[in-house]
């Protein structure tokens, strides 16, 4: 058998005439079952949940397909997933009885198993050698039976993995295991923003992992047979996800037309694109014209830029102001987009032209941020800064880095680095991101006030005389990692009675960690110090009271203005120059009004209802990035009573994919989740070359 020949597919979980239809009629393309038969209880005892001779008459039919028998842990209706996996993380006899059950329940009932497949899910960001010791007590047993073991484990890059599964260490579990199918699907999903579900740059770089640290011929690709579908006419109920899962057959039906989105809506069918990260095909239902964020007629003070293969549109702010050390003036100036749109009739399945019944809606992707300080400095260790904007007293020796054929720098050294301006009684906020060279601590010091992280995840708030006033314990750091990797972040904000400190392993967000009320000694410094070597690669030093929020931009069509995105806040004063600060000492997550408390770091959508375009017209929109920071997306002119983003794969999908698997990678093959949503040419596609020559003379 070549490498990728393996043809994976899971059933139980889903039984109809389609899965059924497949495994009739394409049995021969497929070479593993896994069965979702069982469910396992915190004292590992197995429920059956699926009959497993369902599958004879196929067994009977299709004699070379290996079938295994598959328990989880999501479906004890007492105890949650992570329940049932810390129990048997506890407890030995819950393991050893697992795998009297895996032998009895499973082998000694269905001797025609050729293995087992684990499921486990959940299990958090720990505890990786008490959930091995699962894996490991099911493989043992199953080995000593003259069985096989796989597993089905969550997709994880050098990083870790996106859904908090960080207990999964693939070189340990790949040592234990005969096989593992990784779930590399799900990157977009019902609860997030619409996207591939399987992005291009995210396959690759999980099995560009994957590959390093677990044999690639155990390995087989995961790859989603289904769609989703999220809807982008309005904002979701807080209780509701705006998307919902479908077979490739429902965006089939959708996007040429046989269904309409609902009944207030026309049976028309729509654009499809192939996006050409995933391979996967997307398009908007119930859209009438739509822009990508560089198509633009003109554009001023704004820059374009692709993140995850995702375009967008930024207003970033400004490093510093004039004169140097005063807050800068980030207000939204001149800059703007302009787009030409043309809202066309589409003609339905009857030849008629029509549009919306009761009017459109623009709708815009967005990534708002969390407000910053007001900026004093903003720097990402430039050449020229380390010179200009800092002094390093007692002789310290802190110097310039950059990294080869690269825009990435740093600053590198140890002992006090100290912004060269004289503060007085201000109240301050600074910020740096670094990463230990040496085990020890990193501290920034803000009118004698201090914070302190060490490598070990010991974060502390002391006061001018350097006692303590509080700590706590987070996320330890490596030591020695590459450049730019296994960094913290710690940011420390001083006003005149209180102080607070924050800490991170990464700026997407930066939470409260502690706070104290205190006495500055308001003596205008500002500096950092550190008891090792750090490298340093962003600091940010800006006010104690101002903010600048990031999650704004106005929109402007026919004279008539909108602005999207502001939330409401509440106990706050606001400048000319678009900035608030909090009338009362409170940070400023408590002055959001309403259920919106959070700041999402995924795509949102923003909306204008009952947009002033007229059907048939050229329109002008004019976008002004208020807030600096905002990432602005595609903008949609949608039918106002519902309108779909799509994603789903189709044939070219996962042949694509099965084969980068095989010549990219060497995979075993590729998993698929799950047949009966697929698109049946799939199948056709498949057939000839996967299966070994005795294989295909047997089902001649």
């Amino acid at each position: 058998m070549t490498n990728a020949s393996a043809v994976w597919v899971w059933v139980g979980l889903l039984w109809n005439e389609r899965v059924q239809f497949a495994l009739e009629h394409y049995g021969d393309r497929i070479t593993d079952v896994a069965i979702f038969a069982w469910s396992v209880d915190r004292n590992g005892g197995l429920t059956e949940t699926f009959d497993p001779s369902l599958l004879d008459p196929y067994r009977e039919q299709w004699p070379h397909i290996r079938f295994w028998g598959c328990f989880r842990n999501m479906d004890d209706p007492d105890d949650g997933p992570r329940a049932i996996f810390d129990a048997l993380r506890d407890s030995a006899a819950a393991r050893g009885h697992l795998a009297d059950q895996v032998q009895s329940q499973m082998f000694e009932a269905y001797p025609w198993l050729y293995g087992v497949d684990i499921d486990m899910e959940y299990g958090g960001d720990t505890r990786s050698e008490e959930s091995e010791a699962i894996f490991q007590a099911v493989a043992d047993r199953a080995h000593g039976l003259g069985r096989e073991c796989s597993a089905a484990l969550p997709p994880l890059t050098s990083t870790g993995s996106i859904g908090g599964e960080n207990w999964v260490r693939y070189a340990q579990l790949g040592s234990i295991l005969d096989r593992v199918e990784i779930m590399s699907y799900d990157f977009a999903w019902s609860g997030s923003a619409p996207g591939p579900i399987s992005p291009g740059f995210w396959l690759e770089e999980v099995y560009d992992w994957a590959a390093s640290q677990i044999d690639p011929a155990k390995v087989h690709m995961g790859l989603p047979l289904y769609g989703q579908f999220w809807r982008i006419h309005r904002k979701p109920d807080p209780t509701e996800y705006r998307g919902l899962p479908g077979s490739y057959y429902a965006a089939w039906q959708m996007f040429t037309g046989v269904t309409p989105w609902s009944s207030r809506h026309h049976n028309t069918g729509w654009i499809c694109y192939r996006d050409q990260s995933s391979e996967s095909l997307w398009g908007i239902s119930d859209c009438y014209d739509w822009r990508f964020p560089q198509q633009t007629e003109t554009s001023r003070g704004v820059l374009f830029d692709q993140f995850q293969q995702r375009d967008y549109a930024v207003r970033y702010g400004l490093p510093s102001a004039v004169p140097l050390w005063s807050v800068t003036d980030n207000s939204v100036g001149d800059a703007h987009l302009t787009y030409q749109f043309h809202a066309a009739e589409v003609i339905d399945n009857t030849g008629r032209p029509v549009s919306p019944r009761t009017g459109y809606t623009l709708t815009t992707e967005v990534i708002k941020r969390d407000p910053v300080a007001a900026t004093i400095i903003d720097d990402y260790a430039g050449a020229s800064e380390l010179d200009n904007l800092y002094t390093q007293p007692d002789g310290e020796t802190w110097f310039w880095w950059q990294q080869d054929q690269s825009s990435y720098s740093q600053f590198r050294g140890s002992g006090r680095l100290r912004f060269a301006n004289d503060f007085g009684s201000q109240a301050l906020y600074a910020l740096a991101r670094y990463q230990y060279v040496d085990a020890g601590a990193f501290r920034i010091t803000l009118q004698g006030i201090t914070a302190e992280a060490d490598n070990t995840g010991q974060v502390r708030l002391l006061d001018t005389d350097g006692t303590e006033l509080a700590s706590m314990t987070s996320a330890s750091r490596p030591v020695g990692a590459d450049p730019g990797s296994g960094r913290a972040v710690l940011a420390l904000r001083v006003r005149e009675g209180t102080a607070r400190v924050y800490y991170s392993i990464s700026e997407t967000s930066v939470p409260l960690a502690l706070e104290e009320d205190v006495t500055p000694a308001m003596d205008g410094v500002a500096e950092y110090d550190t008891t090792g070597q750090v490298w340093l690669d962003h600091s940010y030093l800006g006010d104690g009271w101002w903010y600048q929020p990031r999650e704004a931009f106005e929109v402007e069509v026919n004279g008539s203005t909108e602005l999207f995105g502001r939330l409401p806040r509440e106990g706050v004063e606001w400048d000319d120059r678009n900035r608030f600060r909090p009338l009362e000492d409170v940070d400023e997550p408590e002055s959001r009004a309403g259920q919106e408390t959070s700041i999402s770091q995924d795509w949102v959508y923003e909306h204008w209802q009952g947009l002033p375009i007229a059907t048939g017209a050229d329109t002008e929109v004019v976008v002004r990035p208020t807030d600096h920071d905002v990432w602005i997306g595609r903008l949609m002119v949608i039918d106002r009573d519902g309108a779909s983003l799509v994603y789903f794969s189709d044939a070219q999908t996962i042949v694509r994919w099965r084969g980068r698997a095989d010549h990219d990678w060497g995979l075993a093959g590729i998993a698929l989740w799950t047949i009966g949503q697929e698109d049946v040419r799939l199948w056709d596609q498949l057939e000839g070359g996967e299966l070994p020559a005795e294989t295909k003379r047997l089902n001649a």
